[in-house]
């Protein structure tokens, strides 16, 4: 009976965030989801106290596993291939699936302090993974000595920047631009004097 009611609770965290992935969070309502899943109102309610708890529940568990998974993918890369893995994740030229989710989180954070902990958090986790994926340059001697925190938020800045600006402009010359100025930011501050190291 416990694994059925897992199940269950399961089922409807992950139609929430297909839903949510469509049409962005602040747009999708209990309705939507009773007519994803086929169950009544109060079937969804007896899993969760209510609409917010059922929100955060399966952004957190998203954001987790999302982490969880690109940490895992570039574990056993070198530091170089791992910050394109990093950079490709937000500025690219495919459409990221994730793109509404993530965007109407931003605007909810702006004025409901529930969500605004949550994205603070998950933004915290990403710019310590870009940390420690530049600490990890250093250390193969490939990247300069840096202050890693401090370049890993002036990085975050620049991919966010050009991300939220390609997702409400979208252009080929843009990307050209974002992908050129981010090469350009890389090859000051993190290869130029590691390579007159190495020479």
């Amino acid at each position: 009976m416990k694994a059925k009611s897992e199940l269950m609770k399961e089922k409807i965290l992950k139609a929430v965030i297909d839903l949510f992935m469509e049409k962005g969070i602040e747009k999708v309502t209990t309705r939507d989801l009773t007519d994803r899943l086929g169950v009544a109102r109060s079937h969804i309610y007896h899993y969760f106290k209510d609409w917010q708890s059922l929100s955060i529940e399966a952004i957190s568990g998203f954001m987790h596993d999302e982490l969880d998974e690109f940490q895992s993918i570039i574990a056993p890369m070198p530091a170089r291939q791992k910050l394109q893995e990093f950079i490709d994740g937000i500025v690219s030229e495919a459409p990221d699936p994730t793109r509404k989710l993530y965007s109407s989180l931003w605007l909810l954070s702006t004025h409901n302090k529930a969500y605004s902990e949550l994205m603070e958090s998950f933004l915290d986790r990403w710019h310590q993974v870009l940390t420690d994926i530049i600490v990890s340059g250093m250390n193969e001697r490939v990247f300069c000595s840096v202050d890693a925190q401090r370049v890993a938020r002036q990085l975050d800045a620049l991919l966010f920047g050009y991300s939220e600006h390609l997702f409400t402009l979208p252009s080929e010359g843009l990307l050209k631009e974002a992908q050129e100025d981010i090469d350009d930011f890389i090859q000051r501050t993190l290869l130029a004097r590691s390579e007159k190291e190495i020479s």
